[in-house]
């Protein structure tokens, strides 16, 4: 079961392998990484954690696809599970300033969410975009349902249905530099979520990751990923924090 979904994980990765990074000149982009650990034994643990994204940019017009996932287990009882996937439409994506529209997709088994999709329209400012260095910023208004597992929320009592929907303003910063030469990859990313009708509904994520590029689009990477929401299931925290090490490919 475990190789078979390593497998499919892999595969889906390389078919279906947001924003658009510092090669946005070229016509297709395509990155995969994965990391994953087996323990046996005393104690029983399984992690799996992929990301694949492909990107397709012409002249006038530039489309991304973005998936990641995570799946693991603890005594053979699911712990970890959770897939977003993110997906863009971008118009005039060479242009320093250029518009977009997203749709996104969640599932998460540790979160208690069946099912979360938001769309709408964004904006984004490219306010460096030279020599290996990207830098820019965007602003998108979406439009979000989200099912939950059940009504019980933490620190919520008086909220008590497992659908939620709400208009959100997403800020969003993200940044790629070559460093030493080329020798090492830095990129980053920060987003803001508010919803525009509920102040008590906010959600915001940080990460980061450092590669060592290799041979042929190879490279080691390790990567670090934070995340907060203010509406979770009881009993789940409200952080959530993810250092990774792994293998990532690019290419071009």
């Amino acid at each position: 079961m475990r190789a078979a979904l390593t497998a499919l994980l892999f595969l889906t990765h390389a078919l279906c392998a947001a924003q658009l990074s510092e090669a946005d000149t070229l016509r297709w982009q395509y990155k995969v990484s994965a990391t994953g650990n087996w323990l046996r034994g005393n104690i029983e643990q399984f992690t799996l954690l992929g990301t694949g994204e492909v990107a397709h940019v012409r002249t006038h017009w530039g489309v991304k696809s973005a998936l990641s996932y995570q799946y693991g287990t603890f005594f053979y009882r699911q712990t970890l599970g959770e897939g977003i996937w993110r997906n863009f439409l971008y118009f005039e994506p060479k242009a320093p300033l250029y518009p977009y529209a997203m749709v996104w997709y969640q599932r998460s088994h540790q979160r208690g969410i069946e099912h979360r999709l938001q769309a709408g329209p964004g904006m984004t400012y490219v306010l460096l975009r030279k020599g290996g260095q990207l830098f820019k910023v965007s602003v998108t208004g979406t439009y979000e349902t989200t099912t939950f597992r059940t009504a019980s929320y933490r620190d919520l009592p008086d909220l008590n249905t497992t659908v939620i929907e709400t208009w959100r303003a997403t800020g969003r910063i993200y940044g790629e530099h070559r460093l030493l030469g080329g020798s090492l990859k830095l990129q980053y990313e920060l987003w803001v979520q508010p919803s525009i009708t509920d102040a008590d509904n906010l959600r915001a994520h940080a990460e980061a990751a450092l590669s060592v590029p290799l041979k042929k689009g190879f490279a080691l990477r390790q990567a670090i990923n934070w995340s907060y929401e203010s509406v979770v299931q009881r009993p789940n925290s409200y952080e959530d924090l993810l250092w990774t090490f792994g293998l990532s490919y690019q290419h071009p």
